[in-house]
Formats: C-alpha cells, structure tokens, sequence
C-alpha cells in the first residue's frame, strides 16, 4: 500500500488520501450542476446558482438535483378549430347578388334557379 502513495514531491500518505476526498467531495457537491449541464437544461445558471449558494444545505442540494433531474417542459401547440356558422344574412347577400346578376343579364334564369337552390339547401 505504501508503495501506492509513494510520490517525490513530498506529500504524506495523509496529505493524498485528503486531497482525494477533497477532489471527490467537491464532485459530489456539484452533482446537480453536472447533471444540468451534461442534459443541457434550459435553466443551468440558475441550477448552478442554487447549487453553488445552497447546496451547502441538504435541502438546496436535493432541490438542485430534482430541478436538473426534471425535464424541461416543450411547447405545447395549440390548435384553434374555428367555423364560422353560416348566416341567413349571407344567403340572402348572395341571393341578392344572383338576382342583381339575373336582372343585368349576365346569367341565365336556369343558372338563377340553379345557384338559388344550392344557396337554399345551405
């Protein structure tokens, strides 16, 4: 084991083992924030922001974990099906405008009744 942590540069064994869990903690404590980041989320600075603040505290770490957990809600589309109900004030403009046309010549008493009935029955 000793031969593991045997370095030149004059570290203890101790002084290893506490930058190890110095580097490992400071990864745990960034969890959320490295979460948010590798699903890109649409809110990441303000994940990282409630990590870096209060992930000191249990409850800010779980709420910053959660919110980089939680998917980002898409847009919905909204469709609008609208009809506009047929008037009888509409049927009479284009009766109106047909026997305008029947009176200048410009159709046939036929072609009249014809787009008449069609108007009628809707």
């Amino acid at each position: 084991m000793n031969l593991l942590f045997q370095s030149k540069s004059g570290l203890s064994e101790q002084d290893t083992v506490l930058v190890i869990m110095l580097v490992v903690g400071v990864v745990a404590y960034f969890i959320p924030s490295i979460i948010a980041l590798l699903r890109m989320k649409k809110n990441l600075i303000a994940i990282i922001a409630l990590n870096f603040f209060l992930g000191w505290s249990l409850i800010g770490w779980v709420v910053s974990l959660v919110w980089s957990l939680s998917s980002d809600s898409k847009p919905q589309k909204i469709i609008v099906n609208q009809q506009i109900p047929k008037t009888k004030e509409d049927s009479i403009d284009k009766l109106t405008k047909l026997k305008k046309l029947l009176d200048e010549g410009a159709i046939t008493k036929e072609e009249f009744d014809q787009q008449k009935a069609s108007i009628l029955k809707g």
